[in-house]
């Protein structure tokens, strides 16, 4: 996304990364990735998740190097763009000339203290930059005016098919677990007496007519496991409305929006980051009962397609979201030159 502007995008990532930029350092082998998760995917360890204590080797010698190659490169004026928190507190630590700027927020563990220069955070939603100031007690965080709020970015080129209306299911992306809600959005289908269609990992028995992980049994609906990019597509453009009914916090809740991107209305908890993505009337509804959820599911139906994909576009894609970043990068340039107080020449 922020390729080919003003300035240069470095990468430091693994050996098989394919995401466009200016110069890309790898910092782990694929071999050793092997070692370290095998052919597992690394955010479903052992079923319970990614491991974010910084001692983990993965963290420990992947930061190591980080830091090793960010220090060859770096100049005291570039940004140091971190996705990890305290996870990655020790390259935040190795080069302490550098401001830190930790973008996509979603997470709780945000740096706060460190060797040098300052650090800064672009939450993903309001909800959650609030959430995290709460729980740290921070009515005064000393950092308002650079942490700001950014949120999540799609490509379009993901989402080629677009939802013409009609669609005959009900649709629930996401992992298998209570708080995500997939029993919930079983209720509202079978209510309404239409199809529900769930796909997302986390299932460890499955039958023609429900599948049943951990935590959750859902039935009635239509399994279809795990999905990638190209039928996540498919299923949210042929989809009535994305549910979801997601009971905690949630930092975004990118399936909605990109249940949206598709054209695709969606409805979720009036929760968390779902009361900023999801405007009642034009690209879904939120609820609070089993009952408002029922009613909400059936107006969204109504809604037009196109609408609700123009709202997606005009506020998540790549060239919605640039702009934000390029203005909080020229914040931050700013901390250089005068700081909060400068004001700039008037005509």
């Amino acid at each position: 996304m922020m390729t080919g502007g003003k300035r240069k995008v470095i990468l430091y990532g693994s050996e098989l990364n394919t995401a466009p930029c200016d110069e890309h350092v790898t910092i782990v082998t694929e071999e050793r990735r092997q070692k370290w998760f095998g052919q597992d995917d690394h955010n479903d360890l052992a079923r319970g998740g990614f491991d974010w204590e910084p001692s983990s080797p993965w963290w420990t010698e992947s930061n190591s190097r980080a830091a090793g190659e960010i220090k060859k490169r770096c100049d005291d004026r570039d940004l140091l763009l971190l996705i990890a928190g305290r996870s990655q507190q020790l390259v935040a630590d190795a080069v302490p000339q550098l401001t830190v700027a930790e973008f996509g927020v979603g997470y709780e563990g945000i740096i706060t203290d460190r060797n040098g220069g300052p650090t800064f955070a672009a939450f993903e939603s309001y909800s959650h930059q609030h959430f995290v100031y709460g729980t740290r007690g921070w009515r005064f965080p000393g950092r308002y005016g650079y942490d700001c709020v950014i949120p999540n970015y799609f490509d379009p080129a993901d989402f080629p098919h677009k939802n013409n209306g009609g669609g005959k299911y009900l649709l629930f992306v996401g992992r298998l677990i209570a708080n995500k809600g997939p029993q919930v959005a079983a209720m509202i289908a079978k209510e309404l007496g239409m199809p529900l269609v769930v796909a997302g990992p986390g299932a460890i028995a499955e039958t023609e007519t429900s599948v049943t992980a951990n935590e959750v049994h859902v039935e009635p609906c239509d399994y279809v496991g795990p999905v990638g990019v190209e039928e996540r597509g498919k299923l949210m453009a042929g989809a009535a409305v994305l549910l979801a009914p997601t009971t905690y916090l949630e930092p975004f809740g990118g399936v909605a929006v990109e249940a949206m991107m598709a054209g695709t209305p969606a409805v979720a908890f009036d929760t968390g980051a779902f009361t900023e993505t999801i405007v009642e009337g034009v690209s879904g509804y939120r609820f609070h009962t089993l009952n408002e959820g029922i009613i909400a599911t059936e107006k969204a139906m109504l809604l037009n397609n196109d609408d609700v994909q123009r709202y997606a576009l005009g506020r998540y894609s790549l060239d919605a979201v640039r702009p934000l970043y390029d203005a909080w990068f020229d914040r931050l340039d700013g901390l250089w030159d005068g700081g909060w107080d400068m004001v700039s020449p008037r005509p």
